[in-house]
């Protein structure tokens, strides 16, 4: 039997909660999409990578499962911080593809915006999530018993668009 390959993680602490990113602006997860449980909030530094060489945390408010130990974040919440940030020093950034992939330890995130820290620094601090989802929400309406509703699409970024797509 071949061995596995172990997983590669960027952070250098043990992986820590399982996030979903909402893409719905109207939908505010007040509930758990898993367990249908009553979600609190929980405010962390979200470590993001922006295409092609971009590095940020951010401090951000996250809807929180307990009983799932689930994060969920709101994409056009996220996406209107990450503009508001780089619309002064770095506007050609905004509207690159970018990826919300950790946690970063709050101390270490209070240290980077007094001193920016390399990545290699950060990730001695940082926890990679135990798995990554975007959430799915179905059509409503009425449909016949046999007729399953077709899949909702979220609709485009408002904020996260580069001037040469406006």
């Amino acid at each position: 039997m071949p061995k596995r390959q172990p997983k590669k993680y960027f952070g250098a602490l043990p992986p820590q909660y399982h996030f979903v990113l909402n893409p719905f602006p109207d939908v505010r997860c007040s509930t758990c999409p898993n367990c249908g449980t009553k979600t609190g909030q929980r405010k962390l530094p979200l470590l993001i990578h922006i295409d092609p060489d971009t590095l940020i945390a951010i401090n951000y408010t996250n809807r929180y499962c307990k009983r799932c130990d689930l994060l969920i974040g709101h994409r056009f919440d996220i996406e209107r911080l990450l503009a508001e940030t780089f619309r002064e020093g770095k506007p050609e950034i905004i509207g690159n593809d970018y990826l919300i992939f950790a946690t970063l330890e709050k101390k270490t995130w209070r240290e980077s915006m007094q001193q920016p820290k390399s990545p290699a620094e950060l990730s001695e601090k940082a926890s990679d999530f135990k798995s990554y989802q975007e959430l799915q929400m179905s059509m409503g309406g009425w449909f016949h018993k046999d007729q399953e509703p077709p899949a909702r699409k979220p609709p485009p970024s408002t904020e996260w668009v580069s001037k040469a797509d406006k």
